[in-house]
């Protein structure tokens, strides 16, 4: 089955991070010796907002629920390059009637293929 790409724009102003895998050993007299755990030891986390009408809220979330926080999908946030991610958790509002909010945090994968 070929990957699926999340389609939809976020609102402008989410967020990005990185928290390096660090493997972290402490040895004797306080010293400690740090390396890379594994290769890709940089993965970038995506926290992105989405303020839309209820069917369209309804599609996101079914494009999610269908990945389930286990499979990957594309994802470019505007004027970036895409990249493998996956969504495990987020979150629905109903702030207004006829506009609902989702919040989400992407995970970056490194799993091979297209």
């Amino acid at each position: 089955m070929a990957a699926e790409t999340f389609a939809w724009t976020p609102q402008f102003g989410g967020s990005a991070s990185v928290k390096p895998r660090v493997k972290d050993m402490q040895l004797g007299d306080g010293y400690a010796q740090r390396i890379p755990d594994g290769i890709n030891t940089m993965p970038r986390m995506q926290q992105l907002g989405f303020r839309e009408p209820p069917a369209v809220c309804d599609a996101i979330e079914t494009f999610l629920q269908r990945h389930a926080g286990v499979r990957w999908f594309w994802f470019a946030y505007p004027g970036r390059g895409r990249i493998k991610v996956k969504c495990a958790e987020w979150t629905r509002q109903y702030p207004a009637p006829g506009m609902d909010e989702i919040s989400l945090q992407f995970e970056q994968v490194f799993d091979p293929g297209d």
